[in-house]
C-alpha cells in the first residue's frame, strides 16, 4: 500500500529524476559533514602553547580601538570578567607577558593567577586534561600544532585511495550500494570519535583516515548517477546538485561550532553522526542506480531519459574488466582535466582546513562567529554555481559556444578569479570586513567549476564518468594531505600572524591559476574514442559505437 501511494504521488507531482537529484544533494551534504568536523572541532578540542600565547588572535593584538574590537571580534581587553556569582574570574591583556617575572597568586576557587602591576593573567595550566576518560567534560587536549595539522589532513589520507576505490565500487556494485555501506561505516566511526580521541591522538587520526576512505566513495558514485539519470540539456543542473556539500558547509560551520561552544565539542561529533544515520534510511528507499532499475518511475519519464542518453551512454553497465584504464591514463585531455581538478580541490581544502584557523586565530573571531563567517563563502559558491549551471545549460542548448570553449572559458571564473581574490586578501591585513568580502567572492566564483572541471568528465566519457571522477578526486585529494601541514608550518607555529597568511594566500593563488593554464592548453569537451563500452554480449549491438559513427559521418558530410 505504501509503495503504491509513493509511486502515485511521485508520478503525479515529482519527477523521479528530481528525487534522485535531492538524494545526491543530501548525499554530498552528509559527506561534507564528516569531512568538515575535524577542521571545525580542532579549534575547541586542541589548545597549543602557541594558541595560549596569542589567545586573542593575531589581529586582536594590533587593535587599538576597544569599540571596534567589540563589534568585529570577540577578544577580551584589560577589563575584568565576572562569573555568575559576581566574583572576579580573570582578565586578558592584548599583549604577551613573560610569566617568569610574575608573583603567583590563587583565589578561593583554586584558580591560579600571575600578579602584575597593571593586570592579572589566568594561568592556562588549569585547563590541562587529566588522565582517564572524561566524556562531555569539554576539556581540550594539549597537543602541538604539528599534531593538529596531521589530524586535520588525516581525512585526505583516506580520501586519496578512497576516491579511486569509490570509482571502482560504483562501477562494480552500483552507486546506491557503494554510498549506503560507506555512509553506515562513516556514521558509526564518527559516533565513536570522542572515545577514540580519549585513547590517543593516533587513534583519532586513524578514525579520520577511515572516514576519509568512506568519503571518497561519495562523488564518484554521484557522478555515475549523473551519467545515468541526467538528460544532456539538464546536465548542468544535475551537476549542480553535487554542490550539496558546499550548501551544507554554509550551515555546518555555524552549527557544529555552535554545538561545540554552547554544549561541548563531543556533541559536535555525536549529533551529526546520528543525523547521518537517519538520512541513510531515506537513501535506501529513494535512490536507484538507473531509470531501468527504478521500480516506481513512470514509463514516460523512463523512456525520455533513456532515449536522450542513447547517443553517448550505453544501457549495459560497463564492467571493471572492460574499462580501458591505460587509454584513460594516457589521454591528454583527461590528464589536463585531472590537473585542473587538482587546482579546484586545492582551493576547497584550503577553505575547509584553513579558514577556521584563519578566522579564529588570525582575525580573532570566537568559535561560533568564526564558524558562521567561515560558512559565508560556501553560500556564495552555491548561489554562483546555480547561476553558472543555468548559463552553461543555456549556452549548450542554443549552441552559442562549443563544449570545449565553454569549459575553458568557465575556468577563468572557477580558477583565475579566485586566485586573484586570494592575493588581494593577503594584502588586506586585519581589515576583517574586506578580507571576508574577497574570501566570499573567491569561493563564489569557484562555483563555475560546476560547468568546467566538474562537468568535463561527463563530456569525455559518459560511460566511465564515475570512474574518471574517482581518479580525478584521488589526485585532487592529495592537496588535502598537503594543506594542513603547510598551514601549521607557515603560520601555526608562529601563532597565525597575518603576514604569514599572506604567504599561504599566494600559494593558493599560484596553484589555482597554474592548473587553469594547463587545462586551457590541453583540455577538451569532446567524447573520447575510449568511451565506447565493449559489450559482454557479442550479439548485442553497441549503441554508443553506432551513434559515434553516425556523428562522425554527419561531421564529414
Amino acid at each position: 500500500m505504501y509503495k503504491v501511494f509513493l509511486n502515485k504521488f511521485k508520478s503525479q507531482w515529482i519527477p523521479t529524476r528530481v528525487v534522485i537529484c535531492i538524494m545526491m544533494f543530501t548525499c554530498c551534504w552528509t559527506s561534507y559533514m564528516c569531512r568538515l568536523q575535524m577542521s571545525i572541532l580542532a579549534v575547541p578540542m586542541i589548545k597549543t602553547l602557541e594558541d595560549q600565547q596569542s589567545s586573542n588572535g593575531a589581529c586582536a593584538e594590533q587593535e587599538t580601538s576597544k569599540s571596534r574590537r567589540s563589534v568585529f571580534i570577540d577578544s577580551e581587553d584589560s577589563s575584568e570578567d565576572f562569573n555568575k556569582n559576581g566574583n572576579f574570574t580573570h582578565v586578558f591583556l592584548p599583549r604577551k607577558i613573560n610569566t617568569t617575572d610574575a608573583v603567583l597568586l590563587s583565589d578561593d576557587n583554586d584558580n591560579t593567577y600571575y600578579n602584575y602591576t597593571d593586570a592579572l593573567i589566568l594561568d592556562t595550566r588549569k585547563s590541562k586534561r587529566t588522565t582517564g576518560f572524561h566524556l562531555f567534560s569539554n576539556a581540550p587536549f594539549e597537543w602541538t600544532p604539528f599534531i593538529r595539522g596531521q589530524l586535520i589532513s588525516a581525512y585526505a589520507w583516506g580520501n586519496v585511495p578512497g576516491n579511486f576505490l569509490g570509482g571502482v565500487l560504483a562501477q562494480k556494485f552500483g552507486p546506491r550500494r557503494a554510498v549506503l555501506w560507506s555512509s553506515i561505516l562513516a556514521s558509526f566511526v564518527s559516533l565513536a570519535t570522542p572515545i577514540l580521541a580519549q585513547l590517543s591522538w593516533i587513534a583519532l587520526l586513524l578514525s579520520r583516515v577511515i572516514i576519509g576512505l568512506t568519503g571518497g566513495v561519495t562523488f564518484p558514485a554521484c557522478h555515475t548517477l549523473v551519467a545515468k539519470w541526467s538528460p544532456p540539456d539538464e546536465k548542468g543542473r544535475f551537476v549542480w546538485t553535487l554542490q550539496g556539500g558546499t550548501f551544507g558547509s554554509i550551515f555546518l560551520f555555524g552549527i557544529i561550532s555552535g554545538i561545540a561552544e554552547k554544549i561541548n565539542w563531543e556533541s559536535g561529533w555525536y549529533i551529526p553522526a546520528l543525523s547521518m544515520m537517519v538520512w541513510i534510511v531515506f537513501w535506501w528507499f529513494l535512490a536507484y542506480d538507473s531509470p531501468e532499475e527504478h521500480p516506481y518511475i513512470s514509463e514516460k519519464e523512463k523512456q525520455f531519459i533513456v532515449q536522450s542518453l542513447s547517443v553517448s551512454v550505453n544501457l549495459e553497465k560497463p564492467s571493471f574488466s572492460n574499462t580501458p584504464i591505460l587509454k584513460i591514463l594516457k589521454s591528454i585531455p583527461f590528464i589536463c582535466l585531472v590537473l585542473c581538478h587538482f587546482g579546484n580541490v586545492f582551493l576547497l581544502f584550503f577553505y575547509q582546513n584553513g579558514m577556521m584557523l584563519y578566522q579564529t586565530k588570525a582575525l580573532g573571531f570566537k568559535l561560533t562567529k568564526g564558524g558562521v563567517v567561515s560558512g559565508l563563502p560556501w553560500a556564495s559558491r552555491v548561489l554562483f554555481a546555480f547561476v553558472f549551471g543555468w548559463i552553461g545549460d543555456t549556452i549548450k542548448r542554443k549552441d552559442k559556444l562549443s563544449v570545449t570553449a565553454l569549459r575553458k572559458c568557465a575556468t577563468v571564473f572557477s580558477h583565475f578569479l579566485p586566485g586573484v581574490c586570494l592575493i588581494i586578501v593577503g594584502y588586506l591585513g586585519c581589515s576583517m570586513v574586506w578580507a571576508n568580502v574577497f574570501l566570499v567572492l573567491a569561493l563564489g566564483f569557484n562555483g563555475a567549476a560546476s560547468i568546467s572541471n566538474l562537468s568535463n568528465n561527463q563530456d569525455l566519457s559518459p560511460n566511465y564518468a564515475g570512474f574518471l571522477y574517482g581518479i580525478m578526486n584521488t589526485v585532487g585529494s592529495l592537496s588535502g594531505i598537503m594543506i594542513s601541514p603547510i598551514v601549521e608550518e607557515v603560520a601555526g607555529k608562529w601563532g597565525h600572524p597575518i603576514e604569514k597568511w599572506q604567504i599561504l594566500f599566494w600559494i593558493g593563488a599560484i596553484v589555482c591559476i597554474t592548473c587553469m593554464v594547463i587545462f586551457i592548453i590541453g583540455g577538451s569537451g569532446q567524447v573520447q574514442s575510449w568511451n565506447e563500452v565493449r559489450s559482454n554480449n557479442p550479439h548485442r549491438p553497441n549503441p554508443t559505437s553506432s551513434n559515434q559513427e553516425e556523428s562522425t559521418a554527419t561531421t564529414k558530410t
